[in-house]
């Protein structure tokens, strides 16, 4: 068992499952969320008397560690990321298709009456 730890080839099906789908999901995710916390701080910068930043650089060295290693980018594109990139997808999917199960009860019209 030991071995085929180590004989592991991140090219194989499994590897590719368990790596590269979450690293891309991770960088994806990212990349994004420091990109509108980086729009946010400077916005904030300006407004406000107190500023105080929502990335540092131990954040984005954090997020690089989480998406390189082959385990923590699985957890964080799992409980990290995902729900927050897919969220939106699922929301936009909502909208898209608003309609309901049970249709609305026909009222009578009194006018016809």
């Amino acid at each position: 068992m030991f071995n085929w730890i180590l004989d592991f080839e991140f090219n194989s099906v499994l590897g590719i499952i368990l790596y590269w789908v979450p690293l891309s999901l991770c960088v994806y995710g990212y990349t994004i969320r420091t990109w509108f916390n980086y729009q946010k701080d400077t916005k904030g910068r300006e407004d406000d008397n107190f500023y105080s930043p929502t990335d540092t650089v131990g954040t984005l060295i954090g997020r690089g560690i989480a998406t390189l290693m082959p385990v923590a980018n699985l957890w964080a594109a799992t409980f990290d990321v995902a729900p927050e990139v897919f969220r939106r997808l699922f929301s936009f999917l909502g909208k898209v298709f608003d309609q309901p199960l049970v249709p609305k009860k026909k009222t009578q019209d009194i006018t016809q009456a």
